[in-house]
């Protein structure tokens, strides 16, 4: 079975598990999908067959703990564990394309417009030099943003933190990486060295959408492993 049926399935087979838990078993389920290095089928999979073994342990009478045991992340540790590993590097470079194409658009797509509003040239000066360092220097912040913001989520959970506290953990943590991937912005324009190319505003911003379409089709297409964890 493919990744979006095992989700729509979980979703319809947690209605069926009382609130306590319900609550542990969706933190153990943000956990387990938030671990960037494990497959996406493969981590559905398992987290169906978990749930079945807890409503199966409900309707026994038993509570989670039976199955996972009192230690919530330890046991979610463990299912990581277990589960095949995905090309990390692989991953990062679908997340630099995303983000590299939403910065070209959000950098260049306002300019466009209102250049044409202005009735002013469509046009734009690039410094060759800077413009490498910009797409290194974006695309390696970029991907540590993601992965920050995903550890920052599984520090909060298990921790019976108030709602205010895991949001402002979240928060605080995405606003400090934004502002630090905002730098390179500021150092792009300070650079002035090395030749420089003038260019229509429709490049940098069909190539923003081109990135971030070719981005998010590599993130959310089907992996052609799909239910090598079951088999095995």
């Amino acid at each position: 079975m493919s990744e979006k049926p095992l989700i729509k399935e979980n979703n319809r087979l947690r209605e069926k598990l009382n609130q306590h838990n319900k609550e542990v078993y969706e933190d153990i389920l943000v956990y387990i999908r938030l671990n960037y290095t494990s497959k996406n089928e493969e981590t559905e999979e398992i987290l169906n067959d978990l749930l079945n073994h807890i409503i199966e342990a409900q309707r026994n009478g038993k509570k989670i703990e039976e199955v996972t045991g009192k230690d919530y992340r330890t046991y979610a540790d463990s299912i990581i564990e277990e589960l095949p590993r995905r090309n990390v590097w692989k991953l990062a470079g679908k997340i630099a394309l995303v983000f590299l194409g939403v910065m070209y658009l959000f950098s260049f797509l306002t300019d466009l417009v209102f250049n044409i509003i202005d009735g002013a040239p469509l046009s734009v000066t690039i410094d060759v030099a800077a413009e490498v360092f910009y797409i290194v220097i974006m695309s390696l912040g970029g991907v540590g943003f993601v992965f920050l913001i995903f550890h920052a989520i599984q520090y909060t959970l298990f921790r019976n933190w108030p709602a205010w506290k895991e949001y402002g953990l979240v928060f605080i943590g995405g606003a400090v990486s934004f502002l630090i991937v905002m730098i390179p912005v500021f150092l792009k324009n300070a650079i002035d060295i090395g030749p420089s190319l003038e260019m229509s505003l429709w490049i940098p911003v069909l190539l923003g959408i081109i990135l971030a379409a070719l981005g998010f089709y590599l993130l959310f297409k089907p992996e052609s492993n799909a239910g090598r964890y079951r088999s095995e």
